[in-house]
Parts: C-alpha cells; structure tokens; sequence
C-alpha cells in the first residue's frame, strides 16, 4: 500500500532534503510539519495530509491535543503524540528562554506601552494579556469612545484573555483631557472587569490612566502609603488589584440547603407500540431528578407562564411544565436532541395513524444489502442485520414522509428504536467489545398531547445566542458539566439524523464536529456562562450542576465552580443553593462516588 512516504515525493520537493540544503526558513508550516509526521495514507502523501492539518488547525495549531489529531484519518495516537510534544517542548522553551524585552514587572513598565494611546483626542482602553511570567502575550484595544460600564462587556476583554491563556491582563486607559484622576465611569469599569476576573479565573493586575504627561495606577494608589510599592511582583508572589480590594469585597456564600426526601420515578404509562420522550438512554438525563426540579419551581417560582429550558437535551424537564396555560422554550444545538424535542413538544399537529401505518411499513422493510450505515457502524454499534435496517429505513423515511413534520416523527421513532439495539452502554463514544446485544429493530409510535402544544417554541440553536432573543418567567439552565463534548458522545445520532454521510474516522466511526463544540466544555465554560447570564430576559433562574464527584479523569472535571456560578448569579440577584445526592449516568469512565446534583436558584433582581 502507498502510504505516500517523504521518500516518494519527487527529490526537488522533499521537505527533508531542502531543510538540509538551505535551512528551515525555506520550508512552509506545512513542510515542517512534514517531516514531523513522516508518512502519508493511502490516496494521500505526507505533504497534503500535513496541508490538511495546517488549515483545520490554522492559528490554533500550537493548542492541538492529541484527541484533536486522532480526528484526523491517518494520524494514528503514536504520531499525535509525537506532533503535540514538540510543540509542548517548544512552548516550555520559549516560556524559560524566550524573550524578556516584554516582561511587564510594574506600573512604569505598563505605562511604557502606552504610547500608541496616550495624545489620542478619543478615549481609549487596551489590554495587556500576560502569561505567569508577566510576559507580554498580546496588547489589544478593546474599545474607542466614552468609557462607561454600561457599554464594556466583560467578553471583550477576558474573550482573548481565554484565548490566550493569559494568567493576567493591565487595563489600559487615556483621559484625552489630561486629568488622570479617575471618574466615576472609570471605577465603575474597574469593578465590573474586577468581578469577571474573579468568575473567569484571570488576575486583573492593574488599570491604568495615562495622558500626555501623567498616568495613574490604581494598583499604586489604593496601596497603603506605609506598603506602596510599584512592582507587580514582590518576593515572587504575583499582586494584583484582587488583593489590595479584598478587604472591601464583601463575600457572600450562600447555605447548601440538603433535600433529603426520597423521590420515585414517575411510572411509565404508555401504550402499547408507543414511546415517550423520556425512554432513551442519555447522558445528563433530568428524569429521575424530575420531583427535585419541579419542587423548586412550585416554591420559588409561583404564577409562570413561560418556561424556558434552553439546553434541553431529552426535554423532560420542559415537558414536565408542558401544559395547556404553560409556554414551554425547548432548545438544543444537537439535531438529535432537537428532533425528539420538536416531534414531542413541537406545535404542528400530526396524523398518528398515518403516522402508525408507516411505522408498520417502516418495520416490515428487509434488507440484505450494505449502505452507508452497515458499512460504517455495523458489527460495532449494531449487528450487521440491524444496521442494513437502520439505514434503509433512514433513506426510506426520505422517500415516504409526505411533509417535514410527519419526517421529524419517523426519524423521531427510529431513534428511540435505535438506541434499544445499541452495542453501547447508551451512548456512542465507544462501543462495547461483546457484540452481545442482537435484538432485532422495532419502530414504535410517540405518545404524546399535541393539545399541551399550541404554544410552545422549539429551537436548534446557540444558547448564548438565542438568549438575547428570547423572554420568559422560569429560565432552566442545564448545560454541559465537563470537557466531555456531547456531539463525540452521540455523534452517530447526528449523523443518522442529518443523514449527510459524511467520511468518519476512527475507531469509533466519528465524523466531524468542530461545528457543534460547546464552549461550556471547553475553558471558557465560566465566559459563556457569564454572558448567557447577563443577557437573560426572565424572573427565575435555576441551573442545574453537580459537583461531578471525584474523578480520576480530569475531563470528567466541572468546568465552572459553584463559587463562578454564585458569582455570576449574584450579579442579577440573591442565591439559593439546593443539594441532592444522586448516581450519575457517566460515560463508563469515571467514578462518581460523593456524587451530589445541584440546582441553583436566582430570583432576579437586577
């Protein structure tokens, strides 16, 4: 087989061989990677697929994991391994012996950087974004104009801070009038950048007011005369302006309030060759939490109208609310999820007879061809047999559905049906290594009230983008805990539901999902809670978290703290804390023992 090795690569073209002669400046990104990588894959050489890596990554390149690269066909874990250390050598480096021209060690050496601003006739304000050695990553305007409170966001400036993975950031500010002292505008920017470091987890060391001739710190001046000092650093130890206010910070910390009753599942009524919305296997399913949930709406939310869960997952907490005086708001960016949501709790009205005489249809199909399916996922996931049927019945459903409702219902009914002969553990991260699960496919028909409907919004869409859109009395909050991206969990669904078949890679058969990441599994988790928070247009909030035990994978790790959560929380008004043990549904990795869920209760006030 033709792995398209650098060997094979006319001479003239050989990214070793031109390193050797006229040395690495002549070679592009790609090449250098190149020869980092070595061979190529089949139909494919080295420097296309080093091309390929280049452009998906672009200017992330230097922050590639090895789960990253193990997304791409042909980069097995030995050689992302070996890709992801040079690069981490390099970075190790850089950060001990790298330049020290921009180290940034006090006030003046902040000031210094502030020429580009300082005789502006407009107000500016910059940023320093330094790493922990206080080296200069990046220095960014953040905004042009009148400085106000009210028109900075904290995104703008903690936003690259994430990025950037800056341990600490220096406001930069100019007074066009040559006065330094600060305004009431100005302090009110400092201690509303002072409360998103806290929540983001980034040090705000100073802001800084320069003109022409002056500048002032409020670093330097809110220091006691008896201790003022100018450096950053003291005896190693980084300062900051959370240090010097800490004593003016009042800390609010509000009691866990432990919810000892016992719960019982609600009983399973459905009809025979029906299903209900809650009868999938799913990570983070609210099912069994549904009596805790709802006894924190009966009281703390009285008179709602509008319920909105806007990571919706399965819908059983929105459904739960779902009546004829109720409103419910059900959102989720995964198709799969938005399917089920939009079939059980959507507005159109449907013929379920109809319905049920194509589901007969649906199920009587035989088949002993291969498709896109059985070739993909078939002998893993699914047996063969049951995988021919799973996408012959995908394609058929394209074919019969006489409109877009009656198709979201079908492929509704094919996905409950599909995780019942799943050779997983209920999702699709992996499947398992027995394939001992051989029952044979069977569509049934969802059993819901569509008279609960009439009201109801459905949407597959950004949470932090429809937030701005939307108004409701109850916000129910419930996203990712963990850097453990749903779309890897149940890629397969997606990819029946979009039913694109796109190329997959992998042992475990997944296809692209860079477009559907979420940021609250990545770092800036706390950054997207925050912005989602402040944008909220509604009376209640609750937010479901947990403290996600004690894992020994750090992915299984909560990426906001309760103390970011009650920060965020506290900026729209008070706080309740209600606790509950419960056994967690995890992905088969982690242990979960000490494990509690939370939910979160914010009256709004402001």
């Amino acid at each position: 087989m033709n792995m398209g090795k650098l060997k094979d690569i006319p001479k003239v073209d050989r990214p070793r061989e031109r390193f050797l002669e006229k040395g690495p400046d002549a070679l592009s990104k790609s090449e250098l990677l190149a020869i980092l990588i070595g061979s190529g894959i089949k139909g494919k050489n080295v420097k296309q697929l080093s091309g390929q890596i280049i452009r998906k990554f672009g200017n992330k390149f230097l922050d590639i994991t090895v789960d990253d690269l193990l997304e791409i066909s042909g980069i097995g874990e030995a050689k992302a391994l070996q890709i992801v250390s040079a690069l981490a050598l390099v970075k190790r480096f850089y950060e001990e012996f790298g330049p020290k021209d921009n180290i940034v060690l006090s006030a003046q050496d902040a000031v210094s950087l502030t020429s580009d601003i300082r005789d502006k006739k407009k107000e500016y304000l910059a940023c320093l974004y330094l790493n922990a050695r206080n080296a200069l990553l990046k220095k960014e305007i953040i905004s042009i104009g009148i400085l106000d409170k009210s028109i900075i966001h904290p995104r703008e400036i903690f936003g690259p801070a994430v990025e950037l993975r800056a341990a600490g950031i220096i406001l930069l500010h100019n007074h066009p009038s040559g006065d330094v002292t600060p305004s009431k505008q100005d302090i009110g920017v400092v201690n509303k950048i002072l409360e998103a470091g806290k929540i983001m987890g980034v040090n705000v060391i100073d802001f800084i007011i320069v003109s022409e001739n002056d500048a002032h710190s409020f670093f330097i001046n809110i220091q006691t005369t008896d201790k003022k000092t100018t450096h950053y650093i003291s005896d190693g130890v980084q300062n900051s302006l959370f240090d010097l206010l800490e004593t003016e910070q009042p800390t609010y910390t509000p009691e866990i309030k432990k919810i000892h009753k016992v719960y019982f599942s609600p009983e399973d009524r459905v009809k025979p060759g029906r299903f209900q919305l809650q009868n999938r296997r799913f990570l983070g399913n609210k099912y069994k939490l549904l009596g805790f949930i709802e006894d924190i709406v009966n009281e703390k939310c009285n008179g709602f109208s509008v319920f909105c869960d806007i990571f919706a997952g399965t819908g059983v907490v929105g459904e739960r609310f779902n009546e004829k005086n109720i409103k419910v708001i059900a959102n989720d960016f995964l198709a799969s999820n938005y399917i089920p949501l939009k079939a059980f709790l959507g507005t159109s009205k449907i013929d379920l007879d109809e319905t049920e005489k194509k589901v007969v249809l649906l199920n009587s199909l035989k088949t002993d061809r291969d498709n896109y399916f059985s070739e993909h996922f078939g002998n893993t996931y699914f047996t063969l047999e049951n995988a021919r049927k799973i996408g012959a019945i995908r394609e058929k459903i394209n074919e019969i559905a006489k409109n877009e409702n009656e198709k979201v219902v079908l492929i509704t009914s094919l996905l409950y049906a599909v995780d019942k002969v799943a050779n997983t553990v209920g999702h699709y991260d992996a499947y398992r290594k027995k394939l001992d699960t051989t029952q044979p496919l069977r569509l049934l028909v969802p059993d819901f009230d569509p008279e609960n409907n009439l009201n109801n919004e459905i949407y597959q869409r950004d949470a932090n983008q429809l937030i701005g859109e939307i108004s409701c009395d109850v916000l129910y909050i419930d996203p990712p805990y963990n850097s453990r991206q749903y779309s890897d969990a149940y890629h397969l669904l997606e990819n029946l539901v979009t039913w694109e078949k796109p190329p997959v890679y992998g042992k475990a058969k997944k296809m692209d999902r860079s477009y559907i990441k979420s940021d609250y599994c990545l770092a800036s988790a706390p950054r997207a809670f925050s912005d989602l928070i402040s944008n909220a247009k509604c009376k209640h909030i609750l937010i479901s978290y947990n403290n996600t035990g004690e894992s020994k994978d750090g992915r299984s790790n909560a990426r906001i703290s309760d103390e970011q959560i009650i920060n965020v929380l506290k900026t729209r008004g008070e706080v309740d804390i209600f606790e509950r043990d419960y056994k967690a549904f995890t992905t088969g990795k982690s242990n979960t023992d000490g494990h509690t869920e939370r939910v979160f209760y914010c009256k709004v006030t402001k």
